[in-house]
């Protein structure tokens, strides 16, 4: 995983996670990656400092361990609070959608292009048919990864 300091061209800063370092350039292509503060799609990587393990700072890190457990433990918190609010979201659209399985691109272009009556949907879309939907101007937005879609 890479995190990466991110503008839009408001200049509002924001930061998010990445599988790998292509990943970005990727999904900014594909105009998947928006603005948390304006939607804004037009985003670019900000300057940021590396940040680097060495000797001196696993030495502190291990020379006060107390410090390193509250850290550790307050990183778990985060992460399950993280995830918990994905789990959440992605219950709230499978109670509120409909599953349209592997036709979801199909199925947003005929309620994008008025073919059928407007409703919420859900399914999956392989990397060339979001490519598509999102050059066609239809939008979407990638539900969020729990760890037990990885098993």
């Amino acid at each position: 995983m890479i995190r990466y300091a991110l503008l839009c061209h408001q200049d509002h800063a924001f930061e998010s996670w990445f599988d790998h370092s292509t990943a970005f350039d990727k999904l900014q292509n594909a105009k998947l990656i928006e603005c948390p503060h304006c939607g804004s799609q037009k985003i670019r990587k900000a300057l940021m400092s590396p940040q680097i393990s060495g000797t001196r700072t696993n030495k502190r890190a291990t020379s006060n361990p107390s410090i390193a457990k509250s850290k550790d433990s307050e990183l778990q918190k985060l992460q399950q609070e993280a995830v918990e609010l994905a789990r959440k979201i992605r219950d709230h659209v499978e109670e509120n959608a409909d599953n349209v399985g592997d036709k979801f691109a199909s199925e947003a272009r005929k309620i994008h292009f008025e073919e059928v009556e407007p409703h919420n949907i859900y399914g999956e879309a392989t990397p060339d048919e979001v490519s598509e939907l999102v050059e066609d101007g239809i939008e979407i937005t990638p539900l969020p990864a729990l760890p037990e879609d990885k098993n």
